[in-house]
């Protein structure tokens, strides 16, 4: 998911590195307008030391969220302030630069694969990995013809 995330910031900008203007830019078009004082905190941020990259990388991280409960059939708005506190989530752990963030997205990735693989489907750990043999489709028999004569014509 990381490589989702520098891959299509980089790409959206067309860029190698991003600024401030182009962490507006992404937020106004993924998220909504900002006011100034909003604007002035997104700064504020960058002044702190967090990286206008880090700083979109959490933009498309709140609109993974957004996705991810809009798939669940939960609407989910996206606010300044949910932004903010994963922005400030973030400064709190040291994420500031992209190497740092490259390390905590490996690692919440592994972690997150590691638990969908030691889980079974009550919550319980199985103790082992699922493998695609162990689901196998086996092609049905064909109902009779003539059992639904209706539909077969």
């Amino acid at each position: 998911m990381f490589a989702y995330f520098s891959f299509y910031f980089l790409e959206v900008l067309g860029m190698s590195g991003p600024d401030m203007h182009d962490v507006i830019q992404l937020y106004q078009k993924h998220i909504g307008l900002l006011s100034g004082g909003q604007r002035d905190k997104l700064y504020q941020i960058s002044d702190e030391g967090m990286s206008p990259f880090v700083i979109g990388c959490a933009i498309l991280r709140a609109k993974q969220e957004q996705r991810l409960k809009q798939q669940q059939g939960q609407p989910k708005r996206i606010s300044f302030n949910y932004l903010f506190s994963i922005i400030q989530d973030w400064l709190n752990h040291g994420i500031t630069t992209e190497e740092s963030f490259r390390s905590y997205w490996q690692g919440q990735q592994s972690y997150v694969s590691q638990k969908k693989g030691e889980l079974n489907g009550y919550g319980k750990a199985t103790g082992r990995q699922v493998f695609g043999q162990d689901y196998q489709y086996t092609k049905r028999e064909p109902a009779a013809e003539g059992f639904f004569s209706f539909l077969d014509d």
